[in-house]
């Protein structure tokens, strides 16, 4: 039996639950909204450089 590392939610910076994948948590625990911003955010800061 393979066993499995957990994964890590970076929105709320916590492990996910073994028993819910990724996907699930990012459906039924954020708000389109929420991670909208979240992958905005991280692209500004690649693309555009982090602001001071």
């Amino acid at each position: 039996m393979t066993s499995r590392s957990p994964v890590f939610c970076q929105v709320y910076n916590e492990t996910i639950s073994p028993e819910h994948s990724l996907e699930h948590h990012l459906v039924y625990e954020h708000k389109p909204r929420e991670l909208a911003s979240r992958l905005a955010s991280e692209w500004e800061a690649e693309e555009l450089g982090a602001e001071d």
